[in-house]
């Protein structure tokens, strides 16, 4: 049986809807892939790094300590940045002497090369305890030297957070899954 040139025609334009809505889908409540821009990062993601930012987990399960995530910046909405959740809701918070207290006790922070130095900043002072609101997180960059991050910012609402770094699929070299 020959298919006339017009349903060929209407099959493919059929076909084309449908890819397009599954991938708006998929990139709305699902996946979005990112670049990521900047050294606040680094070691750990550089400057060109490509991820998928899975967007499920942050609505079905709480984020944990360590966990990479997306969010929007606070100071301008329209933009994403990569961080690290390094404080949870209702969890007292201090800087001192270069290293982060999570009630009272040194958080062992196994991500970041040993000669990293954490200093406050406008938001969280050196030395000052910090109660975590509940439903806030502490997002901090691994190159603490050069992040902007929530020591100026302060805790941001989770709502703010977009997902959660899932796999860096580009370049090839450093593609790896992120747990």
């Amino acid at each position: 049986m020959k298919y006339s040139i017009k349903q060929q025609f209407i099959d493919f334009i059929e076909a084309a809807v449908i890819c397009s809505l599954v991938i708006l889908l998929v990139y709305a409540f699902a996946g979005q892939p990112l670049r990521v821009q900047g050294s606040s990062m680094v070691p750990n993601f550089t400057d060109g790094e490509q991820l998928i930012a899975e967007k499920i987990t942050i609505k079905t399960e709480e984020l944990k300590r360590g966990d990479i995530v997306i969010v929007k910046h606070p100071a301008r909405l329209d933009r994403l940045v990569i961080k690290r959740v390094v404080g949870l809701p209702n969890e007292v918070f201090l800087i001192k002497e270069g290293l982060v207290y999570i009630n009272g006790a040194s958080l062992n922070e196994n991500y970041l090369p040993t000669d990293v130095k954490t200093l406050g900043g406008e938001a969280i002072k050196e030395s000052v305890e910090y109660q975590i609101p509940e439903g806030d997180y502490i997002l901090m960059g691994d190159n603490r030297e050069n992040s902007t991050d929530s020591r100026n910012w302060g805790a941001l609402k989770k709502d703010l957070i977009v997902g959660k770094a899932f796999v860096i699929y580009y370049p090839l070299s450093k593609a790896r899954l992120i747990s």
